[in-house]
């Protein structure tokens, strides 16, 4: 395989080297333990080059260093980097280059500071679809340490697959809640997880309090960017006991309406073209190739479709 160097996000650990997440809550955090896929990034002969900044939590926009703007310039072949509010995608339509996610549960999460958890997915950035799928392939495959890795890799797939096919609309009646949806998961699902961080454990602690609340707020408030409290908040809010099953269930029962319309869709069709903006395949898990300013969907673990389509894809630059 290829000796690709790779960036990592900021959020991705490595053994005793400070991992910040974007966030000033763990400006000295050493993580204990290294991420399986750094594990196998090396294991395949591929080397850490770098970290790439990433914004508070992975959530906003991405900073001057980011992975796309690394990969563009050429100072790595690669980089590795969760996209879960549609950041990724947009800062690779941004620099002109592809944005990989597999399919949930295909590259273990193990390692990871988690934001979203139901839609964490690692992928990868890099100037061809070529260069993304190699990639994958080396950071792909089941990991006991991570609840929801699958045992499925991508499927493989052979020249002779490159047959024209049919195109269709795709006609949805849940497209104006993609949005909606997705909001509201991910706010109640980013504030459980940052619940952790309250300058009690670990990570940056206040030196203003008289009492253990004292610390808890104030820590919070020196750290946390606005962007970062506002999603905590409307988590907070569509978790309350009141507005539970209003925000929250609805959204699940929403998410699972649309994973079973996009499922069937699927039974008939080979690929979907979409925005980058785009949340449906955060919703639903699938695979999604962001090139040329547009987002291609296709089945689950059927990423090797995008090498049968080169005429989808070609390279970056078009």
């Amino acid at each position: 395989m290829k000796p690709y160097k790779i960036a990592i996000d900021e959020n991705i650990f490595v053994k005793d080297e400070i991992c910040t997440a974007g966030s000033k809550m763990l400006y000295n955090f050493r993580p204990p333990y290294t991420a399986t896929v750094v594990d196998k990034l090396t294991a395949a002969g591929m080397t850490v080059a770098c970290r790439s900044g990433i914004g508070e939590f992975g959530n906003g926009a991405s900073p001057q260093n980011c992975a796309a703007s690394l990969v563009s310039s050429g100072a790595v072949d690669a980089a590795l980097g969760l996209d879960t509010d549609g950041a990724a995608r947009k800062s690779a339509a941004e620099h002109n280059i592809v944005y990989l996610k597999p399919t949930y549960g295909t590259v273990s999460r193990y390692g990871i500071a988690a934001n979203v958890s139901s839609m964490d997915c690692v992928g990868v950035y890099a100037k061809t679809a070529e260069d993304a799928l190699a990639v994958l392939s080396a950071i792909a495959g089941h990991d006991e340490k991570d609840g929801m890795s699958y045992q499925g890799i991508p499927n493989k797939r052979d020249a002779e697959d490159s047959v024209p096919y049919k195109t269709a609309d795709y006609v949805t009646k849940y497209a104006d809640y993609f949005d909606q949806v997705h909001t509201i998961i991910s706010a109640a699902e980013f504030c459980h997880n940052i619940s952790r961080f309250d300058g009690l454990k670990y990570g940056y602690r206040t030196e203003n309090f008289k009492n253990v609340n004292d610390v808890i707020t104030n820590t919070r408030s020196e750290c946390f960017t606005v962007e970062t409290k506002q999603k905590a908040l409307m988590g907070a809010y569509v978790l309350m006991e009141g507005q539970f099953e209003r925000y929250y269930l609805k959204a699940l029962r929403l998410r699972r309406l649309i994973k079973d319309e996009f499922d069937r869709h699927m039974e008939n069709l080979d690929y979907i073209v979409l925005p980058v903006t785009s949340a449906l395949s955060d919703l639903v898990g699938c695979p999604s190739l962001t090139v040329n300013n547009r987002q291609i969907l296709v089945k689950n673990f059927d990423e090797n479709f995008y090498l049968c389509r080169d005429d989808l894809w070609s390279s970056a630059g078009g």
